[in-house]
């Protein structure tokens, strides 16, 4: 095929193509079809599975669990509302307390050991009251020595064993508290605090299921301490007990109106359970209460997504990056509330950050590209670049999604493809071969006959460019490839068949295969008898066989079903000549200039010699 044709055709073929894949494949199911300039001034077609814009990718953090200062909290509220409560109505059986400056007490050595014992649990209750816990375990120990079944002593030494070790859960030493923990139960199986404290131990330690036991072991021992309601419902909500942690942060919030903890989590449930406006009030009520919580902002700025109020969303976001500038999570959905209210030069900044925190995070390189493609006017090639690192990083995790790594490599090609549209105009070389490897690298992940779609038609695009350059040796060996691209979509049973059947002909006509062309493109007629682009091209590959008859009625049958169809009354013209019908053909070229196509007029004239301005 000469230079001339490859263009007289791709002005016509092309549209032609748009528009039928626009009418055979339901975009909602496989993407979004985008037209493309080509070398040659034509327009391919381009299937984006994603959409043309396309949601960004969301990224949440891992099931949010308490932090350390969290904890540390909490265990100030335990201790608090423990001694509030024993001071009201014991746990335990107390003795009367003893001042230390008891005069009895000089005179201990003389006295009889139960009586001893007796008095030094006394002064351990005196320290106790007064929070003084290394005094009251000491003297407490005393007790027990000089009367081992001295139940005051052991109790209370339990007691003050458990409330010194949530003092140093306090202090932030959790592995010194444990032991104050373990030792207290020794004691006394039935201490509340004890078993909270080695609950608190061990979240830290990551062992949960051990944790919730005890937390709830402390609940069963004392009912009354609804602070523990909070991060035994946290616990069970970071554990996916989606049910549990309802039950228990209602409990919570019920028993606590102004935790922001309880609050919190109770959101996080809710947003679980996508009751949204419900999470939001909570959310809200949260910040109110402790506004230092990057956590809370974020997840407010999350709701608000799901409830397209992108604007406050942003405000969320910035306000949880101020709080915490390396919140990877906030700045990509700083990302998304600005991309999704078009705002793509704001959501390339958010998610260039979002890239040099987490720089093999793909998610983060694909909603980059996605905003350097949507910028006015885009950038294609940071675009293309950027979706390359995606479908690099993507394909390092343990398992990944074939079909998102597909994606991301379609998306790199059709960067170049659209970049392409401005090279020409600049006179710079496209970049078809690159385009080719990223779609051979997703045909390989995908299953889904798009890659192998759009593989076929950068093959076509890349065999007609270098027809265009003059290099017909190089373009064959594309075009052939093109074919075995296009066949296997085209044996397929995808609701898209049609359009790569018509990309499938064109290329066998192309390489000169017309009997095979004619076979597909009459599988195509067959399919969709309305076409008339589709019998125009039917119409090209008979002519190609030199069956000018046969070519004539299909030109014919498509300018019946398009009065407009300009390029195809001039292949009627053509046919009509060399099928030796000089009169009809003199009708077309008429019509022709009746239509306005005075130049397909003037080439039909030259095409024939000017025989039929003879009439002869």
């Amino acid at each position: 095929m000469t230079t001339k044709n490859v263009i007289a055709r791709a002005l016509f073929a092309n549209l032609l193509i748009f528009a039928i894949l626009l009418s055979t494949m339901p975009v909602s199911a496989q993407g979004d079809l985008i037209p493309i300039s080509d070398v040659t001034g034509g327009s391919g077609i381009f299937i984006l599975r994603g959409g043309a814009k396309g949601p960004p990718r969301r990224v949440l953090p891992s099931r949010a669990s308490r932090s350390k200062a969290q904890r540390i909290e909490t265990a100030r509220k335990v201790t608090r509302q423990y001694t509030t409560l024993a001071k009201v109505a014991p746990r335990r059986t107390r003795t009367e307390a003893v001042t230390p400056d008891d005069a009895r007490l000089k005179n201990v050595g003389r006295m009889d050991k139960l009586e001893a014992s007796k008095l030094f649990a006394g002064v351990g209750e005196y320290h106790l009251d007064r929070d003084n816990y290394n005094e009251a375990i000491n003297f407490f120990r005393e007790a027990l020595t000089l009367n081992a079944s001295n139940t005051v002593a052991q109790t209370g030494l339990s007691e003050a064993l458990a409330l010194k070790g949530n003092e140093l859960l306090v202090k932030d030493s959790f592995p010194v508290a444990r032991t104050f923990f373990e030792e207290a139960l020794k004691y006394n199986p039935q201490n509340a605090p004890a078993y909270y404290g080695l609950a608190e131990v061990l979240t830290e330690m990551g062992k949960d299921d051990e944790a919730a036991k005890n937390y709830e072991e402390a609940l069963a021992k004392d009912k009354a301490l609804s602070e523990i309601y909070t991060p035994l419902g946290a616990l069970y909500f970071q554990k996916g007990e989606i049910a549990k942690a309802d039950q228990y942060l209602t409990q919570a919030v019920a028993a606590s109106a102004n935790d922001p903890q309880a609050h919190y989590y109770l959101g996080l449930v809710r947003y679980t359970q996508n009751r949204n406006d419900e999470a939001l009030a909570l959310f809200r009520k949260s910040a109110t209460l402790d506004s230092s919580n990057p956590e809370v902002a974020f997840y407010t700025g999350s709701t608000l997504l799901r409830q397209d109020k992108n604007a406050d969303a942003v405000t969320e976001f910035t306000k949880a990056t101020t709080l915490r500038p390396n919140y990877f999570e906030a700045w990509m959905g700083l990302g998304e509330a600005q991309y999704e209210q078009g705002n793509f030069a704001e959501a390339v900044k958010a998610y260039d950050k979002a890239t040099k925190l987490r720089n093999t995070n793909y998610e983060a390189f694909n909603n980059l590209a996605d905003s350097y493609r949507q910028l006015t006017p885009p950038n294609y090639n940071q675009a293309e670049s950027n979706y390359g690192l995606a479908a690099m990083f993507i394909q390092r995790q343990p398992t990944f999604n074939k079909e998102d790594a597909a994606d991301m490599y379609s998306k790199a090609a059709f960067s170049i493809a659209k970049q392409c549209e401005i090279n020409i105009k600049q006179a710079k070389a496209c970049r078809w071969d690159q385009a080719v490897k990223y779609l051979e690298e997703a045909d390989k992940l995908s299953t889904s006959g798009v890659d192998a779609a759009n593989l076929g038609w950068a093959y076509y695009n890349a065999a007609r460019a270098d027809i265009f350059n003059g290099n017909a040796a190089a373009a064959r060996p594309k075009l052939e490839k093109a074919k075995v691209a296009l066949q296997r979509v085209a044996n397929s049973n995808s609701n898209f068949v049609a359009g790569p059947m018509l990309n499938l002909g064109m290329a066998l006509t192309d390489l000169g295969e017309y009997p095979a062309a004619i076979d597909v493109l009459n599988k195509v007629v067959k399919k969709e008898p309305k076409w008339a682009f589709a019998l125009n091209e039917l119409g090209i590959a008979y002519r190609g066989a030199g069956n000018f008859k046969e070519a004539a009625k299909q030109f014919k049958l498509a300018t019946d079903k398009d009065k407009s169809f300009a390029q195809a009354y001039y292949n009627l013209g053509e046919a009509y000549f060399k099928d030796g019908n000089i009169g009809e053909a003199k009708k077309v070229m008429d019509q022709l200039r009746k239509m306005g196509a005075a130049n397909l007029a003037a080439k039909l004239d030259v095409t024939t010699n000017g025989r039929l301005r003879q009439g002869s």
